[in-house]
């Protein structure tokens, strides 16, 4: 193993995870680095929850998965996660989840934990079953925040929260970065990756369709849009659809200059990019 792969929070390296004849994961490769929010994006039922739960070693998979240059049993302590369902503490108290929590991990904060409930205005004495799911997911944010982990691991971060809530959450993921830690979350908002992610790992049907840095998008690719087909042996196409007469295709320009003539062409922003890669799993041409 190469010395920057050991110090690596996550490095995923061919990961298959098959349900029968479903490829829930088919031999992905992707890696998150120190201090940096690594945002997985794709749609429901993308491969997104079940490469997290390879990587905490959930579930059994085919392939290799390091977690800072070992194995996860050997890492585990490292990591605070928070799942997308949220049934762990369901039958505690805010105040017994807290005390729960102090016992068991080394690194937890139970004065930061109380100061976070407040934060987010949650009943420490009522039970975290009786919340509704926005309050839920605070409840756990607040006692994942509380750890001083180098991973938070986290699958759909912000699902069910307000706007304001949503902001003051996502502030916080940056903040855990700006104090040494390594984020790796799955979204499929794309606003709230584009406001908080450093690197986004695209997924559908398994499969990584891209992987790198937001600037890369801007600098790569264009979208060419013509009511004809055009000659696609002068350009890098890497996804392609038609949809009401128009031929919309994505092309990987490799960071040269292209001056595609007879249709309209312009570089692409991350909903834009992220909508034609997936549609174009979907379209026939």
């Amino acid at each position: 193993m190469e010395r920057h792969e050991m110090n690596e929070p996550v490095s995923v390296r061919g990961l298959k995870k098959y349900y029968g004849n479903t490829k829930a994961v088919d031999g992905i490769d992707f890696n998150v680095k120190l201090q940096e929010v690594h945002a997985l994006l794709g749609p429901n039922g993308a491969g997104k929850t079940t490469t997290l739960k390879s990587i905490l070693g959930f579930v059994r998979y085919e392939g290799n998965i390091k977690v800072f240059g070992k194995e996860i049993d050997h890492t585990r302590e490292k990591i605070a996660f928070v799942p997308d369902e949220k049934n762990f503490y369901k039958s505690l108290t805010g105040l017994q989840a807290i005390e729960m929590c102090k016992r068991l991990f080394e690194d937890f904060r139970e004065e930061r934990a109380k100061e976070l409930f407040e934060t987010f205005q949650l009943p420490l004495k009522k039970r975290i079953g009786t919340f509704s799911h926005g309050m839920k997911t605070q409840a756990y944010l607040a006692l994942i925040f509380a750890r001083q982990a180098q991973l938070y691991i986290f699958d759909e971060l912000t699902w069910g929260l307000d706007p304001i809530k949503r902001d003051d959450v996502l502030e916080m993921v940056r903040d855990l970065v700006i104090n040494g830690s390594s984020v790796l979350y799955t979204s499929h908002i794309i606003p709230e990756v584009e406001r908080i992610a450093d690197r986004i790992t695209i997924m559908h049907k398994g499969k990584i369709h891209f992987s790198g840095f937001l600037d890369e998008i801007k600098e790569r690719f264009l979208v060419l849009k013509s009511d004809c087909q055009i000659d696609l042996k002068k350009y890098n196409v890497v996804s392609a659809f038609r949809y009401a007469g128009f031929f919309t295709f994505l092309v990987d320009t490799k960071g040269q200059s292209l001056y595609p003539e007879k249709c309209e062409c312009h570089v692409p922003d991350l909903n834009e990019f992220f909508q034609i890669v997936i549609r174009g799993e979907r379209n026939v041409l």
